[in-house]
């Protein structure tokens, strides 16, 4: 009886995060940190302040909790859409709609993670970038695949992998100022293009 008491306890924990950091992500990301204020979060959420500060002690522990949960699912999304392929160019080209998709189906994150400017942004940018580093000696081994089969110049691995970030980041900001008018993966193929013509042998 206890165990499922635990679990029951647990799966409305999970909910409740859930249903708190989609909302404030949304509020944050349209008011930005400074003018987001909790009882607008909890109206939103249908929930009671008390409910929000239950779950998160305070407004910066939620702001901080809604990047650390994007950059995560970020990183899970990217990784998965490279394992399901065995070739270097695919597992890239994957990595790429991945990350595009992602922002497309969260854009609620895109001023939280890539333009907010508040006084915690060095902070998730630190914590964007120990996500970033923790897998990108995975795309430097595709990379060095790709190069190993000859598919990919000889150059600089870790150099092309941050000229291809910034691209995506720049793209996706633009894309959000622009006021989101098209699907941003439309613009897969013609990014595919420019990036490979430039590293592809």
């Amino acid at each position: 009886m206890k165990i499922t008491d635990n679990a029951k306890r647990k799966e409305l924990t999970q909910m409740r995060q859930k249903q708190i950091l989609d909302v404030a992500a949304e509020v944050f990301s349209k008011n930005g940190y400074a003018r987001t204020q909790v009882d607008e979060i909890a109206n939103l959420a249908g929930l009671g302040k008390g409910t929000v500060y239950r779950y998160f002690k305070d407004k910066k522990n939620l702001f901080l909790s809604v990047a650390d949960k994007g950059i995560e699912n970020l990183k899970d999304l990217v990784l998965e859409a490279m394992a399901k392929e065995k070739e270097p160019l695919d597992k890239i080209k994957k990595a790429i709609e991945a990350y595009l998709k992602f922002f497309e189906d969260n854009s609620s994150l895109i001023g939280i993670l890539i333009h907010e400017q508040s006084e915690f942004q060095k902070r998730i940018q630190k914590r964007y970038f120990d996500h970033y580093y923790e897998h990108i000696n995975r795309m430097e081994e595709v990379f060095r695949q790709g190069i190993a089969k000859g598919q990919i110049k000889k150059i600089d691995v870790r150099g092309a992998i941050g000229i291809l970030t910034n691209m995506l980041n720049g793209l996706v900001y633009m894309w959000q100022i622009e006021g989101r008018k098209y699907p941003i993966v439309e613009r897969l193929p013609m990014l595919l293009k420019i990036y490979f013509s430039g590293i592809v042998k």
